[in-house]
This record gives C-alpha cells, sequence and structure tokens, in this order.
C-alpha cells in the first residue's frame, strides 16, 4: 500500500461523514432511528456520538478490507466504457423512484436511503463505470463479505435494543429479523464506500478526471 492509498483510507470516511450526517440528523429527527438515552454517551445534533464513529469506522474498515482483497486477488481487464451509462442511468431512475415514497409512511425510510444514496452510485459509474467492470471480482467480494458482517451486527444491536427502527416509516418486510430497508442501507453504503476507494487508486481515473476539468473550464479568447 503506498502512502497515498494509506491517506485516502482516512480521507474517504471524512468525506462520508459530511455527506451523511445532515441525512443522519433528518432520520433521527423524524423518528425513522431512534435512540433509548440510556443507550448513547451523548449526542451532535439529534445523533448520537456512536452514529458518527460507525460512520468513520466503517469506512476505514470498508478501506482496510478491499486493499487487503485487492493485494490478492488482483484486478480484471477493463470492460466497455459503456457499461458507465447503464449503470448511472439505472441509479438515476433508482433515486427518481425514492421521491415519491418520501411522502408515504411505510415508504419514507426506503425514499430515504434512495433518494440520498442512488446520485451517488449514479455519479460513480458515469464517471467510472467501465473502471468498475472491470474490478468486478473484488468489488463484489468486499462488498458481500463487509455487508454480511454489518447485517449480523446491525441485526444483534436490534435484538438488545441499542437503537430502534419506527415500523410505521418502514414496509415491514425483514431479512431474519433485519428491515429490509437496514440490509439496503448496510448494502448501498458499501458499494459507495468500496467503489469509491476504487475509483480514487484506478490508474486511468486521473487522467479522465484532468480532460473531464478540461472540458468545463471556459475557453478563453
Amino acid at each position: 500500500m503506498t502512502y497515498g492509498q494509506f491517506l485516502l483510507i482516512f480521507l474517504l470516511p471524512l468525506l462520508a461523514l459530511l455527506y451523511t450526517t445532515p441525512w443522519d440528523n433528518d432520520l433521527v429527527y423524524t423518528g425513522v432511528w431512534s435512540y433509548p438515552p440510556d443507550r448513547v454517551l451523548g449526542r451532535i445534533g439529534y445523533v448520537p456520538f456512536e452514529e458518527y464513529a460507525f460512520i468513520v469506522l466503517q469506512g476505514l474498515l470498508g478501506g482496510l478490507w478491499m486493499f487487503w482483497l485487492l493485494r490478492r486477488m488482483g484486478a480484471d481487464p477493463a470492460k466497455s466504457g459503456g457499461t458507465r451509462w447503464w449503470g448511472a442511468g439505472t441509479f438515476v431512475t433508482l433515486a427518481l423512484t425514492g421521491i415519491p415514497l418520501l411522502f408515504t409512511d411505510t415508504g419514507l425510510y426506503l425514499g430515504l436511503i434512495l433518494v440520498w444514496a442512488m446520485p451517488v452510485l449514479a455519479f460513480q459509474w458515469a464517471f467510472g463505470g467501465d473502471f468498475l467492470s472491470g474490478l468486478a471480482r473484488v468489488r463484489f467480494a468486499a462488498v458481500f463479505t463487509l455487508t454480511g458482517y454489518l447485517w449480523v451486527a446491525d441485526r444483534l444491536a436490534l435484538g438488545l435494543d441499542i437503537w430502534q427502527i419506527s415500523p410505521r416509516d418502514t414496509l415491514g418486510v425483514s431479512l431474519l429479523g433485519l428491515p429490509v430497508e437496514e440490509a439496503l442501507f448496510f448494502l448501498v453504503t458499501n458499494v459507495m464506500v468500496v467503489e469509491g476507494l476504487l475509483l480514487f487508486i484506478h490508474p486511468c481515473a486521473r487522467p479522465r478526471l484532468q480532460a473531464l476539468l478540461a472540458r468545463l473550464q471556459p475557453i478563453h479568447s
């Protein structure tokens, strides 16, 4: 692991913290998530300290695990660039699907996840979906092992009443006791972390970013 990659493992969780904090606070404020007062150390805004720590630790765990897998599994050849727009279009459609759910009771949590996470995934795939396709093996291995681990940990936390998810704001469908929205939350957040790191370190990503920025600059006479 290079020095730059090591720094990146710490940078991405901080970016995730900045992006996620308003969303987390809204979830707690609206009652989708709730925490018994005797189960938390304190709060910043509406969100407990522990939740902020989780956001950072999930990013660190995902980054370290992904780099470990990448060193052992390697990368596949890059595939067609057409994957970029099919992927981006799919995630944009999912984001738009989430908007009407925000105005329902049982669909609120699902809608919040879709509207919050899908634009990020759409951007990632619009920028480098072809790069991500070439890293499919390590991407799937990292995402699904991390997701399975966090599903188990969260199911235990809910069972111990460390925190609650409002039945009013969910579809009422569960996966071995874990609400399907919560299972989706861990899946999409791990995808965001793993794919974000893979795009940052891909050798072709910087030239593409530089070319994109050059096209966006105004033409000087």
